[in-house]
């Protein structure tokens, strides 16, 4: 644990597999994990079941990310067969989802909630059965929103929000490292904020990266 807290060992971005949704709001869980990976030099895998993943030895254990391809509404299942695979506790597991409530740009991490609508995150609450597990929520609402939530989460994210897009995937990528590395308390202190207001003054000692605690 880091400081008291228990480390995270399972990572799930949820999403919906096919071309059909690629590049949607409802996959942001999906292209935060692919960006990560990417800057980490990794890549996913077909795994022994309905997801994709990839594993990688850390101080702490063995972290291993996840995208589900069971679709958003079964997404629990192939997160709790990994859970009980690797003997892992709820409070190991961190779920990365998009959220209609939060505003285009925010970051919102939490140790506990509801499902607040989300019927990925409905549906790993049941399997697990408790609300009380890691996640991320990335914001997607925008002015372009109409007022059919399913059209909007489940439309293509607009070229002209990629600049936004990649700065909310930067800050996404940095926030994982800084859970991994300094625990979640230092991530929600860090990132709970909108990606653009104006970052806070920190200890340029403090960075989250830190890849020597890879090896």
């Amino acid at each position: 644990m880091i400081s008291g807290e228990f480390q995270i060992l399972l990572v799930a971005g949820l999403g919906n597999p096919g071309n059909k949704y690629a590049c949607s709001w409802h996959n942001l869980g999906f292209l935060a994990l692919d960006f990560w990976a990417n800057e980490q030099g990794l890549s996913f895998k077909p795994g022994r079941g309905e997801f994709y993943h990839l594993s990688r030895r850390t101080r702490n254990g063995i972290l291993t990310l996840i995208k589900p391809t069971s679709y958003m509404n079964l997404s629990g299942v192939p997160v709790r067969q990994v859970m009980k695979a690797q003997g892992l506790f709820p409070e190991n597991i961190l779920i990365i989802c998009d959220d209609i409530a939060l505003p285009f740009g925010t970051i919102r991490i939490r140790t506990q909630g509801s499902d607040g609508g989300h019927k990925g995150l409905a549906s790993v609450i049941t399997e697990i059965g408790t609300e009380s597990f890691p996640r991320m929520r990335l914001g997607i609402l925008t002015e372009q929103r109409g007022e059919d939530l399913a059209d909007h989460v489940l439309s293509k994210i607009p070229e002209e929000l990629n600049d936004g897009l990649l700065k909310i995937l930067k800050d996404t990528s940095q926030a994982l490292d800084c859970i991994f590395h300094r625990g979640l308390t230092a991530a929600m202190n860090e990132y709970n904020r909108n990606s653009f207001e104006a970052e806070p003054v920190s200890d340029p000692r403090s960075k989250c990266r830190n890849k020597k605690d890879d090896k």
